[in-house]
């Protein structure tokens, strides 16, 4: 009886050590912190980019307790009364540092605006609590295509430290820009839309997106100069177009620019094309007559005819001289021909005088254009219309200039006809 007596007492003291064995163990155990989610933004990065990686770490430990047992043994060394205490640890994570290992992967802690390349002191994070850190990252400048995989490493003071590998995507497909027709060709008096294609041929969603297009010469307007897409998501395409309206004829370059942000990063791409613009069947100047030589002095007139091909009516026709060649002047009356509506398959004539007394002795190129508005949108053009070539010769010996023949045989028709009259008078 009293050996069973003892044995009871022994399994009572053994079991009163591995309590107390467990709470030592428990003491000596520190806090553990895990991370449980992370996201990159942009999912995918562009050689030079920069980024973050925001992780969440929690702390998964759970309150601990540990447990005192205090017992009584009576006369026969029997436990006769037992007391147990309960005391609560706090398994607070002390976060030391966290920092970036890219161990040369082309993926970097971003130092950009500030010297630091890690976070200390972040403080005690409770059991069971969360907490998001971001992290600034950047990709090198020629990192290339393909997933990186650096390390957050995170360093526990009171506890065990964590590296944790996380995946960083670089992709250096971009916007860009497709021409719907290429070279277009447009007539020299008409507006003409052109369409464009905006492809996202990135992995991940873009956003900002505009278009700009700029003319290189001033005798291309462009409606509208700018076009705002906005948002593109990941393969995303977008259809825009602008109108062009050519003032002069010709091979005229376009560019195309497009920018949009990749996160925070602004990027553009570009396109140079050209559109060719044609003076087709349109409105017409259409030379009539001409002297092919004019003698220096006199008066040659210059016909045109005006038509109207085009499918409407135009306003504001006139018939003007291009230029003044230099040539010791160009006197034309009048210096501009206005000719007014005209309907649609209306031909009108217009007529100039030219005047050669300061004209120099030889070949003389006199161009003359078409200017009309449109009916609609009241816009001005210009059309290159022709270029008449007159030669102007001296004044042969002997000869009289034409306009002092005209004048010496109107004299010789008046003193005639003054004749007959004396003559029929006295007869009478």
């Amino acid at each position: 009886m009293i050996r069973a007596k003892k044995v009871i007492a022994m399994t009572f003291a053994v079991a009163a050590l591995i309590l107390l064995a467990t709470a030592i163990v428990s003491a000596i155990d520190g806090p553990a912190v895990m991370v449980t989610s992370y996201t990159a933004e942009p999912e995918a990065l562009m050689s030079g980019d920069t980024g973050t990686i925001t992780l969440t770490i929690k702390n998964p430990s759970i309150t601990a307790e540990s447990s005192e047992i205090a017992m009584t043994y009576g006369q026969a060394g029997l436990p006769q009364q037992s007391t147990t205490t309960a005391s609560t640890r706090d398994n607070s994570a002390e976060i030391k540092t966290i920092r970036l290992s890219s161990r040369g992967s082309g993926i970097e802690w971003s130092s950009e605006g500030f010297q630091r390349t890690e976070y200390g002191n972040i403080g005690a994070l409770g059991p069971g609590e969360s907490i998001e850190i971001s992290i600034p990252i950047k990709a090198d400048e020629y990192a290339r295509d393909g997933t990186y995989h650096p390390e957050v490493y995170i360093e526990v003071e009171n506890g065990e430290n964590v590296r944790f590998p996380v995946c960083v995507k670089v992709d250096s497909s971009e916007v860009e820009l497709l021409e719907m027709d290429a070279h277009p060709e447009i007539s020299l008096s008409e507006s003409k839309q052109i369409g464009l294609v905006v492809a996202n041929n990135r992995p991940n969603p873009v956003s900002g997106v505009n278009v700009y297009v700029k003319a290189k010469t001033d005798e291309l307007e462009i409606t509208p100069k700018q076009i705002f897409i906005g948002g593109l998501g990941a393969s995303e395409k977008r259809d825009v177009s602008i109108t062009l309206t050519p003032l002069s004829a010709g091979d005229m370059d376009i560019s195309f620019d497009v920018t949009y942000k990749n996160g925070d990063n602004i990027h553009h791409n570009d396109l140079e094309s050209s559109v060719l613009v044609k003076s087709i069947a349109d409105v017409k100047l259409i030379l009539v007559n001409a002297p092919e030589f004019v003698y220096k002095g006199d008066i040659a007139k210059i016909e045109f005819d005006v038509a109207n091909g085009m499918a409407k009516d135009i306003k504001a026709v006139s018939v003007i001289q291009a230029v003044d060649n230099g040539n010791g002047g160009v006197w034309l009356l009048p210096s501009e021909y206005f000719i007014g509506d005209m309907e649609v398959g209306d031909v009108f004539s217009a007529s100039f005088e030219l005047y050669t007394d300061d004209l120099c002795v030889g070949n003389t190129e006199i161009p003359f254009k078409l200017a009309f508005r449109d009916l609609d949108t009241d816009k001005r053009y210009e059309l290159p219309g022709y270029a008449v070539h007159i030669v102007v010769k001296e004044p042969q010996d002997g000869e009289l200039p034409i306009y002092l023949l005209i004048v010496a045989v109107l004299v010789i028709i008046v003193v005639v006809a003054g004749l007959v009259w004396v003559k029929r008078k006295r007869g009478r």
